[in-house]
């Protein structure tokens, strides 16, 4: 073992993770590098592309957030590769994924602050919270809002992945039934009244009050949320997305809404981003948009989250054990 380590980081991921009086390198404090350092890895850390691909001819461990196939291709020695987001996608290349390469992932990092955000917006529009803020503006006493008793409402989780398992532990602090569809559920807790495979999707829509999304993006959950899903939720429902844009379609969405056959949505991810300044939904009064935001919190937490991780890892490559978060390359996500 060769012991290098490739990290490349774009400009914009350089925000907020350096300081002047402690500079570091790109995407790394000098804390941090020392940590990977102390344990006998070189370290080369670079926001230039051409660098990264001529650094990576004898390394055999990269570390970022995507991996153009040219660069992958003058990687001869490379053995591990580190992401620093919970998705596949920067990597879903052809070959990358027929590669013996091991790819692992950050994947649980995120999971209670995105969590917050989902159920966040359950309470919003079960308090109609989103009204009330409109109305502040207009100094109207108003309470006409409408409200939903959520001990008796039903949440749907599709994806029971971390944060899936996340909102469903916050679900259950306000007595809401919950059910899930999940292809490999992780694991399923019993205040999980029923898990539907993917192809039970249908009975989930029927079922749920609030239907939320935080699955990864792949072939066959592209559009899982089309005009025939809207179609088959109940006019009452809320759907909510913290997990991928591209899970729901858009214009399916923005029909439904517009024609009155869900109630409303909280989304923070979308099929198009930014959202175009002139896109209907952001003059519905029964839509919550922020502007993909719910993995954000304090830098310093989840810039120690995400180098815990790291590290970890790294001992474990080095002392030839198990890597955490490994990702089944052909499904996409973390098995």
């Amino acid at each position: 073992m060769n012991n290098k380590m490739v990290i490349l980081w774009n400009a914009a991921e350089l925000t907020g993770t350096r300081t002047t009086e402690d500079p570091g390198v790109p995407g790394l404090r000098k804390h941090a590098v020392a940590r990977l350092e102390t344990l006998g890895y070189t370290v080369t850390a670079t926001s230039d592309v051409e660098i990264a691909k001529n650094e990576l001819a004898d390394a055999e461990i990269y570390y970022g957030k995507a991996m153009a196939s040219e660069v992958f291709s003058s990687a001869d020695n490379l053995k591990w590769i580190q992401t620093s987001v919970a998705g596949m996608e920067g990597f879903w290349h052809p070959e990358i994924r027929q590669s013996d390469v091991n790819i692992t992932s950050v994947r649980g990092i995120y999971s209670d602050v995105i969590a917050d955000h989902m159920y966040g917006f359950i309470l919003a529009f079960a308090r109609g919270l989103q009204t009330y803020a409109k109305r502040q503006s207009q100094h109207s006493w108003s309470k006409s809002a409408d409200v939903i008793h959520l001990a008796g409402a039903t949440l749907g989780l599709i994806g029971l992945g971390g944060i899936g398992l996340a909102v469903s532990e916050r679900a259950k602090a306000s007595g809401m039934h919950i059910i899930a569809v999940d292809p490999a559920p992780k694991g399923k807790p019993d205040y999980i009244e029923a898990v539907y495979s993917p192809d039970q999707l249908d009975e989930l829509l029927k079922q749920s009050d609030f239907v939320a999304v935080s699955v990864p993006q792949l072939s066959e959950t592209e559009h899982m949320l089309n005009d025939q899903a809207f179609d088959i939720m109940k006019e009452s429902a809320y759907v909510l997305n913290v997990g991928r844009g591209k899970v729901i379609s858009l214009d399916a969405l923005t029909r439904a809404l517009q024609e009155g056959k869900i109630a409303g949505a909280g989304l923070d991810v979308f099929e198009q981003e930014p959202l175009p300044a002139d896109h209907p939904l952001w003059d519905m009064d029964n839509v919550l948009i922020t502007p993909h935001t719910a993995g954000r919190s304090d830098v310093p937490y989840q810039e120690k989250r995400r180098l815990n991780l790291l590290v970890e890892n790294a001992e474990r490559f080095k002392n030839g054990e198990v890597l955490l978060n490994v990702f089944d390359k052909q499904k996409g996500y973390v098995a």
